[in-house]
């Protein structure tokens, strides 16, 4: 399948066909506060494809932004406990299993 049409799914996204003019409202590396951060969750809420969104953000390991309603924070060291816990939030948004639940599967504990 061609790259193109791996990615034809976000042409149906909330986002992209209502804020296609301000992608930085989903890829800021600082938190939405307030309001902002309460309609983006809404968009995403009942966006079409927000299930795809989410597991797209965990199988790329997706920078900085705000993934099918769950802010993901940049990948650095101060930010480990709460980017695991923005991905095991977008896991269950994508129907995937959450790391705790990988590591019990495979007989390890976290």
């Amino acid at each position: 399948m061609s790259v193109a049409a791996e990615l034809e799914w976000q042409k149906r996204a909330v986002c992209y066909l209502e804020t296609s003019d301000a992608p930085e409202l989903w890829t800021s590396d600082r938190r939405p506060h307030g309001l902002l951060r309460k309609e983006l969750a809404r968009m995403c809420a009942r966006c079409p494809v927000q299930a795809r969104c989410a597991a797209d953000a965990v199988f790329t390991d997706a920078e900085t932004g705000t993934y099918a309603g769950v802010y993901l924070p940049q990948n650095i060291a101060a930010n480990a406990a709460r980017r695991a816990a923005a991905m095991d939030e977008l896991r269950v948004i994508a129907g995937l299993p959450t790391a705790k639940d990988d590591l019990a599967y495979l007989g390890m504990s976290a």
